[in-house]
C-alpha cells in the first residue's frame, strides 16, 4: 500500500413522576407510532458513534419515541478529548444533575475546554436528551444508576446498544481494540432490575472481530425471543441520520448508516487501516439476550464488581488485551495532534493541491488491492491531518467532489 504522506425518557410522563426531573428529558416526535409501548431504556455501549446509533436502533425495533429514554458513555477520540478514557459528570462544564447518581446532557451540555464531546449536539439535532452512564466508577455504580433511574421512571426493559457487535465477543480475540467500554457496559447491566437485550448493528464492521469470530457467534449464540429476527435499518431511517455525519466523527456508525443507503464493498477504516466489508447483512440489527452475551463476555464478567477504571483497566490487560485507555495514552503523545476546531484553518491552497494529489494517489492503490472506500479517519491518517486541518480538507473534499464524499465514506 502507498506510503502515508508525512506533508425519558420521556416515559410517557405520569403525574406520579416529580416535574423537577421532567425538563431534562426532551423527546422525537415526528416518528411513526410503533407496536412496542414499554418503557425502555436505551443504552449507548460504547459511546460515541453509538449514541446516534442508539436512535436508530431505536426506531428499528419500533420503539415508542414517548416512551425510550437514552444513556451513553462519553468517550471521543484524543483528537477532540485529550485527556484518555471516558468523562464523568466532574469533566462537564454544564450538565444536569438528576437524583442522586444521574446526570442528563442535553443541547446545553458541554465538556470543559478544551475538551469536546459530539453528545450534546447529537441531542440538540434529534430532539432527545442522554443519561451519562458513568463508568468512572465501575460497574458498580453503573449499576447504583440504573436502579435509580428504575426508580424515578419505572422503564420496562433495557436495550444495550453496540454497533459492529465487539460486545459478544468472549475477550481473548486478537482482533480486539475497545473491550474496556464494553465490558464495562455489559457489567453495569448485570442484575438489572428489568430485562436487559444486546442490539447490535453494523455486525462486523468494526473490525474487532475476524471472519471466523463472526461466524463462532452466529453458531453459539440466540437470538432474543422479543425480537425474533433481525430487523433492517431502513433507507428511511438511514436518511433522517445520515447528514449527522458531516460533522460527527463516528467511522461504524456512519458505515452502517452507508450500508443501510445501499453503500457495498471494501472499506478502508481507521488509523491502522482495517478494511472491512459492506454488505446486505451489515444495516440488519440482531437482538440478543442479556443472559446469552453475559455468558460469552469473559472481560464483562471479570468486571462485575469493579469500582473504578483502573480495577477494569487491569482485569482487561490480564485477558492479554490493550485497554483503548493505553492506546490514547500513545496517541495523546504519538499520533493525532490536537487543536481548537475553532482556531484558524493552517492550508494554503498549495498544500491542499498536494494533499488531493496524495489522496488520489493513495486512492488507485487502494483500488487495486480490492478498496472501494476510505473513512473520513483513514483519510487523516494517510495524509497526516490534525483536526483543524482534516475539517479544512474535509470542507475543501465536499465542495470539489461532491459526488464522491458521503460522510464518513469517500469513494476510492
Amino acid at each position: 500500500m502507498l506510503q502515508e504522506c508525512e506533508t425519558s425518557p420521556q416515559f410517557s410522563c405520569n403525574d406520579r413522576l416529580d416535574v423537577r426531573f421532567r425538563r431534562h428529558f426532551i423527546f422525537r416526535t415526528h416518528v411513526k407510532p410503533m407496536s412496542s409501548s414499554k418503557r425502555t431504556l436505551v443504552v449507548a455501549g460504547g459511546g460515541g458513534g453509538d449514541a446516534l446509533a442508539a436512535l436508530m436502533v431505536a426506531r428499528t425495533l419500533g420503539l415508542a419515541p414517548n416512551e425510550v429514554a437514552y444513556a451513553t458513555i462519553v468517550w471521543e477520540r484524543t483528537i477532540y478529548d485529550p485527556s484518555p478514557g471516558p468523562r464523568g459528570p466532574g469533566d462537564f462544564a454544564t450538565i444536569k444533575p438528576v437524583g442522586a447518581h444521574n446526570h442528563a446532557i442535553d443541547g446545553t451540555s458541554a465538556l470543559k475546554d478544551p475538551a469536546v464531546t459530539f453528545i450534546p449536539r447529537l441531542a440538540d439535532t434529534f430532539g432527545v436528551s442522554y443519561y451519562l452512564m458513568n463508568i468512572r466508577r465501575g460497574a458498580k455504580h453503573v449499576r447504583d444508576q440504573l436502579r435509580e433511574l428504575h426508580a424515578l421512571h419505572g422503564f420496562e426493559e433495557i436495550v444495550v446498544v453496540d454497533v459492529g457487535g465487539d460486545i459478544l465477543a468472549r475477550g481473548d480475540e486478537e482482533t480486539l481494540r475497545s473491550p474496556t467500554a464494553d465490558g464495562l457496559a455489559l457489567a453495569g447491566m448485570y442484575d438489572a432490575p428489568v430485562d436487559v437485550h444486546v442490539a447490535v448493528a453494523g455486525f462486523g464492521l468494526d473490525g474487532e472481530l475476524s471472519k471466523i469470530h463472526m461466524a463462532n457467534i452466529e453458531a453459539e449464540l440466540p437470538l432474543d425471543t422479543d425480537y425474533a429476527s433481525p430487523k433492517p435499518i431502513t433507507n428511511t431511517i438511514a436518511s433522517d441520520f445520515m447528514s449527522a455525519f458531516k460533522w460527527l466523527p463516528s467511522e461504524v456508525s456512519g458505515m452502517t448508516c452507508a450500508a443501510a443507503l445501499g453503500y457495498r464493498g471494501t472499506a478502508e477504516i481507521r488509523s491502522s487501516g482495517m478494511k472491512v466489508e459492506l454488505t446486505d447483512e451489515s444495516p440488519l440489527v440482531r437482538t440478543y439476550p442479556f443472559e446469552a452475551v453475559w455468558q460469552r463476555n469473559e472481560i464483562a464478567q471479570a468486571c462485575r464488581d469493579t469500582t473504578s477504571l483502573d480495577e477494569t483497566e487491569a482485569i482487561v490487560e490480564s485477558f492479554g488485551q490493550t485497554s483503548e485507555l493505553d492506546y490514547e495514552r500513545r496517541s495523546a503523545k504519538n499520533l493525532e495532534p490536537r487543536g481548537d476546531t475553532t482556531a484558524p484553518a493552517i492550508l494554503d491552497d498549495e498544500q491542499i493541491e498536494t494533499l488531493d494529489v496524495c489522496l488520489m494517489m493513495y486512492c488507485d492503490e487502494a483500488k487495486g488491492e480490492g478498496v472501494d472506500y476510505l473513512s473520513i479517519r483513514r483519510i487523516a491518517k494517510v495524509l497526516g491531518l490534525d483536526r483543524n486541518q482534516l475539517e479544512q480538507f474535509r470542507s475543501y473534499l465536499a465542495e470539489t467532489y461532491p459526488e464522491r464524499l458521503n460522510p464518513p465514506i469517500w469513494v476510492c
